[in-house]
C-alpha cells in the first residue's frame, strides 16, 4: 500500500469505525490470534484471553505517543523494505498534525496492513466484553461409531476458556468410537489454547507447532492434556490418548486459532484433511494495547508445523479437495475405509 502525502496544512481524518470497515476481513476471522511466551523486538506477547504485559504509559501528547506505537510497529512481519519506509515516513508526518490521540489511531490503522498483513487490526475496548457475551461451547455428535466435534471460534472468559477445553475433551473420552471428525469448518479463530487443549486425547505429547520469528522460534507444548506457548494456557489434565483415524474438515472461513488446530494434526499418520482451502491467517500476532483503551494486533510471526512446513498468509489446502458441505460424507467413507 502506498499513502498519498495530504496537501492541506491539517488534514480530515477519517473516523476508526470506517476504518474498521476495512479490516473486516481480518477481524472477521480472527477475533484475536494466537500467541507466544516470549518477546520481539523487546515487544511482549500476549495471548487473547490471558493477562496481558501493559505497554501503556502516562499520559503523552499525540505525537509522542503515535510515535512510540510506530516504533513498535517496526516488529511487522512486512515492516521492511521502501514500502513500509514509505508508509512509516507519511504516518509519521500525519501524527505530526494530528490533535487527538483517537486522530492517530486512525492514522495508525491505515499503516497497519503495511507493517503487518492482512492479519493486522484494530480492536476496539469492548470487543473482549462482545465475545464473551456470544460465548458457543463446543459440541458433538454421534453416528454409529464416528464421533463428531464441532470446534466454533473462541475467544472469552476464564471460565468460558476451561468450559470449552473441557466440554471438548470430555465427548473425547465417549465410549465406542472407532473414528472422530473434527469439524474445523466454522472456526474463524480467537483463542487457541483452550482449543489444542480440548483435542488432547487426539495429540501425541510433546511438540504441536512452533511459532517463528525471523531466526527465532517458540514451541507450543502438549504434556498431560496442559498446552503452553500459544493462547491462554490450558489444562484438561490428564486424559486416555484416542487410538481411531481422525478426519479434520476445513473451509474457506477456517481462519487463524482454527489453521492452528488445524497444524496441530499436521504430520500425524492417522489423520486426514477435507474440504476447501483456509483463509490463510495461519501467522502470529502480538497485541498492543493502546492509551485509547483500543488494542492493536500486529502480525509478527508465521507458524511452523511438525513437518518443518512453514504457514503464514497463504491457505492450507486439504489432502482431499471437496465441496464444504461433502466433506463429511468424505470423511466418514475415509474413516470406514480405516476401520
Amino acid at each position: 500500500m502506498t499513502f498519498s502525502r495530504p496537501s492541506a496544512a491539517s488534514e480530515p481524518v477519517r473516523p476508526l469505525s470506517s476504518l474498521r470497515r476495512r479490516t473486516l476481513r481480518a477481524a472477521a476471522v480472527a477475533l484475536t490470534v494466537v500467541v507466544a511466551a516470549g518477546a520481539v523486538g523487546g515487544a511482549w506477547l500476549v495471548d487473547s484471553a490471558g493477562p496481558a504485559y501493559s505497554l501503556q504509559q502516562p499520559a503523552q501528547s499525540p505525537q509522542a505517543y503515535g510515535s512510540r506505537i510506530l516504533s513498535l510497529m517496526d516488529n511487522g512481519i512486512h515492516a521492511t523494505g521502501p514500502e513500509w519506509a514509505e508508509a512509516r515516513a507519511e504516518a509519521s508526518e500525519r501524527i505530526e498534525r494530528a490533535a487527538t490521540h483517537d486522530e492517530v489511531d486512525a492514522i495508525l490503522a491505515d499503516a497497519l496492513p503495511v507493517a503487518g498483513g492482512k492479519h493486522s487490526f484494530m480492536m476496539e475496548s469492548d470487543d473482549h466484553q462482545k465475545a464473551i457475551d456470544s460465548y458457543t461451547p463446543p459440541t458433538s455428535s454421534m453416528e454409529g461409531c464416528v464421533l463428531t466435534v464441532t470446534l466454533p471460534a473462541y475467544m472469552g472468559s476464564a471460565e468460558q476458556g476451561e468450559d470449552y477445553a473441557t466440554t471438548l475433551a470430555d465427548a473425547l473420552e465417549t465410549e465406542g468410537v472407532c473414528g472422530v471428525v473434527v469439524d474445523l469448518r466454522e472456526n474463524g479463530g480467537g483463542d487457541m489454547g483452550p482449543m489444542i487443549a480440548g483435542l488432547s486425547p487426539l495429540l501425541p505429547d510433546g511438540v504441536v507447532t512452533s511459532f517463528v520469528f525471523g531466526s527465532r522460534t517458540s514451541d507450543v507444548t502438549l504434556e498431560d492434556g496442559e498446552v503452553c506457548g500459544g493462547g491462554t494456557p490450558t489444562s484438561v489434565g490428564p486424559r486416555p490418548k484416542l487410538d481411531a483415524p481422525v478426519a479434520v474438515l476445513t473451509s474457506s472461513g477456517t481462519a487463524s486459532s482454527g489453521e492452528q488446530a488445524l497444524l496441530a494434526f499436521r504430520g500425524l499418520e492417522n489423520a486426514r484433511v477435507f474440504g476447501e482451502a483456509t483463509a490463510g491467517y495461519a501467522s502470529v500476532n502480538e497485541q498492543i494495547p493502546l492509551d485509547t483503551g483500543r488494542t492493536m494486533v500486529l502480525t509478527v510471526g508465521t507458524s511452523r508445523a511438525r513437518t518443518g512446513e512453514d504457514f503464514g498468509e497463504t491457505p492450507i489446502a486439504p489432502d482431499v479437495e471437496t465441496p464444504p458441505q461433502e466433506a463429511p460424507a468424505a470423511a466418514a467413507a475415509w474413516i470406514a475405509s480405516r476401520s
